[in-house]
């Protein structure tokens, strides 16, 4: 059996008037989904180097800021990812566990084709844009750390 594949999925967010916005992105292939910035581990990478890589190539971030792990995580049906990535999984994968992290950013953005477009919205506003329910709770957690000083 291949390696269990992983996901990340990685928060921004900025303070901007003693208030914190989070960056949510727009998918191109389904345009009802906001999001952070996501995607899957390649070959040997820890999560922390899956998610600066997909920082950068769907942010343009480069930047080596802080990333906190969050305490968040869940899985994903593997019926959702491609049958070519299915097969190399092999079909013993039936979830893939996704790890949440979150960076703190003000710079620019760079979309990549992934996304059409990011938005950087109060905690209200991007919780009740982004469309998976996990991915609400990640927000929550991060959110919830940034007001009480834990992160």
């Amino acid at each position: 059996m291949a390696r269990q594949p992983k996901q990340v999925h990685i928060f921004l967010y900025r303070q901007r008037n003693g208030h914190y916005e989070y960056a949510v992105f727009q998918r191109s292939d389904m345009p009802c989904c906001w999001q952070g910035v996501c995607g899957g581990a390649e070959g040997s990478e820890t999560l922390e180097e899956a998610a600066r890589r997909e920082l950068m190539e769907e942010a343009g971030i480069t930047e080596l800021l802080p990333l906190y792990r969050q305490e968040n995580m869940h899985y994903l049906q593997a019926d959702i990812f491609s049958e070519k990535a299915r097969a190399i999984w092999g079909k013993e994968v039936v979830v893939v566990p996704q790890y949440y992290f979150a960076m703190p950013y003000d710079g620019e953005i760079i979309l990549s084709e992934e996304h059409t477009t990011v938005r950087w919205l109060p905690y209200d506003e991007a919780y009740n844009l982004v469309y998976f329910t996990e991915q609400k709770t990640a927000l929550y957690e991060l959110n919830e750390k940034l007001l009480h000083g834990l992160m």
